[in-house]
């Protein structure tokens, strides 16, 4: 006779997973500069809107714009993971053990999509190195100098930058200060690219570039650097110029994204990316029931709330008459989680990359 209820005590598994999965979500960065698309089908097909044509006298007949030419297409791909834990540490009542391997399997799933986006921003490099280089909705790589968007025009949104990784994890103060200059001189190079990008009729693609609508994504190792950069109002005895010119920074702790046109890891590689636009620098797309929750939901929660739902939590525990075959041969119950992803590209014009030095 069983001293405990399975089916008590896997809605409680599910109630544990599931806080984690919260507590972990609000965390993720890849909300940040990420356009979250809800997906019902195997794929999704996305036609880039094309410019809207600025305001003109109407001489002959109103201006109209539609769809480009260009499409861009995202397949779904399943993602899974699993824990086995032995039938005895419930009969032995090691619910703490549990606990900690539940939440470690919530904490894993949470955590993903931000390793998917990582990989995704390395796949998008110059040349791909020894990764898959990966193409945008232009059929370029995504980070290159040679977007064209059909007139013609050679646009970048790729800079080579001027910070050394011997002067980041260089310990003399000359080494700090010329690391600071050396990234205040790329931010301006940045801003400045983004905001001289074209539309297809030779407008600026940007109007303005606030504070508040920028981030910049860089490695932690080069995240005191970026914030004295921003943060600091006087640097070496001097005002300092670039202060609260960008409203946000988000840290990365994966080397992924942080490669070189080579293909090398450099602390010094960046991002400037402008995330007020509908579709921001890259798309997250997830397959999954999509629920209205009750307002009584924080509307700052409802994200979180959608990301949960769009994980499966999988259980196999049965015993007794209903016994599953996993727990009659192995003595073991399993647990897991089943999500269907995908990641991609979407405004190149919205990030520019700034390589480290040589």
């Amino acid at each position: 006779m069983l001293g405990y209820d399975l089916n008590v005590i896997e809605r409680g598994i599910r109630g544990i997973f599931g806080r984690e999965f919260i507590t972990r979500q609000r965390k993720a960065v890849y909300t940040k500069f990420s356009t979250i698309i809800d997906s019902d089908k195997e794929e999704e097909k996305y036609n880039a809107i094309s410019t809207i044509p600025q305001l003109a006298e109407v001489n002959d007949e109103r201006v109209l714009s539609g769809f480009s030419d260009y499409t861009y297409t995202l397949k779904n791909k399943v993602y899974m993971n699993g824990i086995k834990i032995p039938r005895t540490l419930f009969e032995f009542d090691q619910t703490g053990q549990i606990r900690t391997l539940v939440q470690s399997c919530g904490s894993r799933v949470a955590n993903f999509p931000d390793k998917l986006m990582a990989d995704t921003i390395r796949d998008g490099g110059a040349t791909g190195g020894a990764n898959e280089s990966q193409t945008g909705y232009d059929g370029k790589v995504f980070f290159s100098t040679a977007h064209d968007l059909g007139d013609g025009n050679t646009q970048s949104n790729y800079l080579v930058g001027n910070t050394s990784d011997d002067k980041i994890q260089g310990t003399t103060k000359t080494d700090r200060d010329d690391t600071i200059a050396a990234f205040q001189m790329d931010l301006v190079k940045a801003k400045s690219k983004m905001l001289e990008l074209l539309d297809d009729r030779g407008e600026p693609w940007h109007d303005y570039a606030e504070p508040e609508d920028l981030i910049i994504i860089c490695h932690p190792g080069f995240e005191f650097f970026v914030r004295t950069a921003l943060e600091a109002n006087i640097i070496s005895d001097t005002g300092n110029l670039t202060v609260k010119s960008v409203g946000n920074i988000v840290t990365i702790n994966r080397e992924a994204p942080f490669t070189t046109e080579a293909d090398a890891f450099k602390y010094g590689t960046w991002y400037l990316a402008k995330i007020d636009s509908p579709l921001k620098p890259f798309i997250f797309q997830r397959f999954g029931p999509k629920s209205n929750f009750p307002d009584t939901i924080p509307e700052a929660d409802q994200s979180v709330m959608q990301a949960l739902n769009s994980v499966e939590v999988q259980t196999v525990m049965r015993a007794g008459s209903n016994v599953s075959e996993h727990t009659f041969f192995d003595d073991e119950y399993l647990l897991g989680a089943r999500v269907i992803y995908s990641a991609g590209y979407g405004m190149w014009q919205n990030i520019i990359k700034i390589d480290g030095a040589a």
